[in-house]
């Protein structure tokens, strides 16, 4: 009887001792399969993790702000055309809105369809961009007191443009633009190319010694710009005289009529034909057909020099406008 009953108590501890092995080995495997799990998991969430990352971007500061820009925005609301012509010139391709009804010449090919319109190049059409959906707004002086609404929408940035030092804040603006863009090489390049080409007319407009005026024509109105002005760049940095010094640098100019320009008698008389970018009856060659006009030095010598509207009034200040700008003055010296 006690041998019986010792051969059932180890029966009894090796039935525990097998189910305490089975257990733990149980619990091991769990434990390895269950941390692999956590770590293919951790894996898969990180590698999710990278793929929507935020995508580079910089700081940009202008006069009303200093915000947060993504770097190569896909959409992009353009309503200042120099900027539009920078990012043309550079070989940008976000898919664009912008102001079709007012593109320059040199820029029609933005009316396409593929294009999206922004409305009025004064009046945006805000309803219309927020549908468009858009990771940059670019502005200009036009839209400023609009700033907070395009805020409102995206990083909105301003190439606000002190004409006064028109150089430093044309190597500004294009800088900035092709750093948004990753393009920052071919603004470099372009920028030299362009300094040279200035120095050289400005060498040839200082020897020539000859006072030029500048001046608007609006539907048979006319304004007068003189240094520091929107069109000042003629005097400023490319070194054409002006005849009169004392000209207030405004945004519409200075009012003047058919005696002022005889008065003054301009070497070379500079007009830019505002009638032709924004509608009216009458251009500049009928507003300027008169004696007075025809009498002075710049009459007689055929000096009257019409600059393109499109790139002096509507741009002015992008990396197709400049070379432009250049050429047309520098035609006053041939």
């Amino acid at each position: 009887m006690k041998k019986l009953y010792l051969t059932a108590l180890v029966a009894v501890m090796a039935g525990s001792l097998l189910a305490g092995c089975s257990k733990t080995a149980t619990e091991t495997t769990a434990a390895t399969t269950e941390a692999a799990s956590t770590e293919a998991d951790s894996s898969e969430a990180s590698a999710s993790g990278s793929s929507s990352e935020s995508p580079e971007t910089i700081s940009v500061k202008h006069d009303l702000d200093t915000v947060l820009v993504p770097v190569n925005p896909k959409k992009v609301v353009v309503l200042d055309f120099s900027a539009l012509e920078t990012i043309d010139f550079i070989g940008a391709t976000p898919e664009l809105a912008l102001p079709k009804s007012n593109v320059p010449k040199h820029l029609s090919k933005y009316e396409g369809e593929a294009y999206t319109d922004a409305g009025n190049i004064k009046e945006p059409n805000l309803e219309a961009l927020n549908e468009f959906k858009p990771d940059l707004i670019i502005i200009g002086g036009r839209q400023a007191d609009l700033y907070d609404e395009f805020s409102k929408i995206a990083p909105t940035v301003y190439t606000d443009f002190d004409y006064t030092n028109y150089w430093d804040e044309f190597v500004r603006v294009n800088k900035t633009i092709g750093e948004i863009f990753g393009k920052k090489d071919v603004v470099d390049a372009k920028i030299e190319e362009l300094k040279t080409k200035a120095a050289d007319l400005k060498i040839k407009a200082e020897a020539a010694d000859k006072k030029a005026l500048i001046i608007l024509t609006n539907d048979g109105k006319i304004s007068a710009y003189g240094p520091g002005s929107r069109f000042g760049v003629i005097h400023n940095l490319f070194g054409v005289g002006a005849v009169d010094d004392s000209i207030e640098a405004s945004t519409h100019g200075m009012e003047i009529g058919f005696e002022y320009i005889a008065e003054k008698n301009p070497d070379i008389l500079f007009v830019v034909d505002r009638t032709v970018v924004v509608g009216g009856t009458t251009t500049a060659s009928k507003t300027l057909d008169n004696d007075l006009v025809k009498g002075t030095s710049a009459g007689k010598d055929s000096k009257i020099i019409n600059l393109d509207p499109g790139t002096w009034y509507l741009s002015g200040y992008g990396l197709e406008s400049l070379p432009t700008m250049l050429d047309e003055v520098a035609s006053a010296f041939n």
